[in-house]
């Protein structure tokens, strides 16, 4: 069930004191749980994509273990994609199944990571790829905890709110548009639930990912394989965001999306004029296919018949199960590294 607001949280915590257990990181046990007000047990998981793996669930099941854990307790994910991820995977293997409450606590989170039941981790250097289907107990979306985040961190929210309106909502898309070009501007409450709505709704029709939920994937197929070889040949700190990831991957499927499925190219220039604004500063960096392949084809949505990509017909309508040539790809890479 979502809810929205602190204040419907602190009473949520109130009620369940006895039987919460929160897992956060760093940043989130600084800034955001003293927010919560009640004192519950907690432990803490370190920060960034890199942990996001088998070895940070086993800890996980140490502590709740150490801590007593039974089938009755909650475990309160507070924090980003990560936590809500891997935090979600491990509850739900815990005992068989322990209750999960995800508190997000960035953008991202709130629009994408905690909302349709997908939870995982990182396996061999692979995005997501052990994981499980399982909807939290609550979903708690708070604004409150935005005001604790630097402008960067939300640009990654920015881009899964574009990609929203990209394959669902041309009027979407243009809003968050605008309130992306102007920096200043404060995020409306509103847009933040009409993007869940969009993903929402997608997931309501196709909770197993096998339809029309794929069209979330636009942006991904080559994003997450830019942002997994990123993680595996930087430090933490120096690899490239999910948000810069996907956005790079928008761009590219974007390309594609105009040779395959009809995109214009005026509405090719338009969104990658807006999503120019996310990758500035690593242009110099566009892997090639073949620093890419490893992760392209080991990607969850292939099949026998090859890549998978999710496109765009126009700005506002999404296509899913695309199959893509490799020399296809190339070209659009190519695009993506002549970007001045």
């Amino acid at each position: 069930m979502l809810k929205t607001g602190i204040f419907n949280l602190q009473t949520y915590m109130q009620k369940n004191q006895a039987n919460i257990i929160v897992l956060a990181d760093k940043h989130t046990m600084d800034y955001c749980y003293p927010l919560l007000l009640e004192e519950v047990s907690y432990f803490i998981v370190p920060y960034g994509e890199g942990y996001k793996n088998l070895d940070s669930c086993e800890f996980i099941w140490k502590k709740l273990t150490e801590f007593g854990a039974t089938r009755e307790t909650i475990l309160l994910c507070l924090g980003g994609g990560v936590v809500c991820d891997m935090g979600a995977f491990a509850a739900g293997c815990f005992q068989r199944g322990i209750k999960t409450v995800l508190v997000p606590t960035t953008l991202l989170a709130m629009v994408d990571a905690s909302i349709g039941g997908k939870n995982g981790v990182n396996f061999m250097g692979y995005k997501n790829y052990i994981g499980s289907f399982c909807e939290a107990e609550e979903i708690f979306i708070c604004d409150i905890f935005l005001e604790t985040l630097p402008y960067k961190e939300k640009v990654n929210g920015y881009v899964e709110m574009l990609k929203h309106g990209l394959i669902a909502d041309r009027s979407h898309y243009d809003k968050v548009k605008m309130l992306f070009l102007q920096e200043n501007q404060n995020l409306d409450d509103q847009l933040i639930l009409d993007s869940i709505a969009i993903k929402k709704n997608h997931v309501d029709q196709d909770f197993r990912d096998q339809g029309i939920r794929k069209r979330l994937n636009y942006g991904h197929t080559i994003g997450h394989a830019i942002e997994s070889l990123s993680l595996n040949i930087n430090d933490e700190n120096e690899s490239l965001s999910h948000g810069v990831s996907v956005a790079l991957g928008m761009i590219v499927e974007g390309y594609i999306s105009t040779k395959m499925a009809g995109l214009s190219k005026d509405e090719l220039h338009e969104l990658t004029i807006v999503l120019q604004r996310v990758v500035s500063g690593v242009s110099d960096d566009i892997p090639t296919y073949d620093e890419l392949k490893p992760y392209l084809v080991k990607d969850k949505k292939n099949t026998e018949q090859g890549i998978n990509c999710s496109l765009i017909t126009s700005i506002g309508r999404g296509l899913h199960d695309q199959y893509v040539e490799v020399s296809l790809i190339k070209e659009g890479l190519d695009f993506l590294a002549n970007l001045k």
